[in-house]
């Protein structure tokens, strides 16, 4: 049930099925998903949130417009165009969808990944969406998925020159690592680490074997690509 939604979502996604309207470009996704909203009909009142949309910020957001939905509540910034670049979109059973295609888009055809942006920025907003969860009332555990959409060709941007690191074009137009399992709250107590896993298989798909953002002891900010 669970890949089933996740795979069906970053198909919608890939083909600009969203709640707001956003910029056809390649995609980051995030998915959080409460067990309780598997196998469950449970609606929160997300009625707290919705007052102070603020509260739900999507990824790399310069301001936050909002909007109710049908499933749930959605916030993101747009630009002059009226499409937006973000967007966050709570469900009312407690599932949390953010979508980003800024980071991804390309500057004069070349298609790269901002190898330190793009981790820094998931590790930015998950507490904030962990604060949404707790406000809610709504109990662990909780199912993480990572995703890439619209991704063919891309390589990883790397900072620095690496020895053995050969960034190779992505194969793939969907990218979608392995669920990351939070069985307590207090696991989010070091983000980065929870994500290294989902980071490192999106390095692989790109050529190389791990990310090196992290140090070897696994500590973010502190890797070969950011000396």
């Amino acid at each position: 049930m669970k890949r089933l939604f996740i795979n069906e979502r970053v198909k919608e996604i890939a083909n600009n099925r969203t709640p707001v309207k956003i910029f056809d470009t390649a995609k980051i996704i995030l998915h959080i998903m409460p067990e309780s909203s598997i196998n469950s009909d449970i609606k929160h009142d997300i009625e707290i949130v919705t007052r102070n949309p603020a509260r739900l910020e999507p990824i790399k957001s310069i301001g936050v417009e909002s909007s109710h939905t049908y499933d749930g509540f959605v916030t993101y910034t747009s630009d002059l165009t009226g499409l937006a670049r973000t967007y966050v979109h709570l469900y009312k059973n407690g599932r949390i969808e953010a979508v980003e295609c800024s980071l991804l888009k390309p500057i004069v055809d070349r298609k790269e990944i901002p190898s330190v942006d793009f981790e820094k920025e998931i590790i930015e907003v998950i507490p904030k969406y962990v604060q949404i969860l707790q406000l809610l009332n709504i109990k662990p555990p909780f199912f993480m998925f990572l995703s890439l959409a619209g991704v063919k060709d891309y390589t990883m941007k790397l900072n620095q020159n690496i020895l053995g690191a050969n960034p190779v074009p992505i194969e793939e137009d969907e990218i979608k690592t392995e669920e990351i399992y939070v069985k307590e709250y207090w696991w989010f107590d070091d983000v980065p680490r929870l994500f290294r896993p989902a980071f490192d298989e999106i390095w692989n798909a790109c050529g190389m074997f791990k990310s090196f953002n992290f140090d070897e002891d696994g500590n973010w900010g502190n890797g070969l690509n950011m000396k």
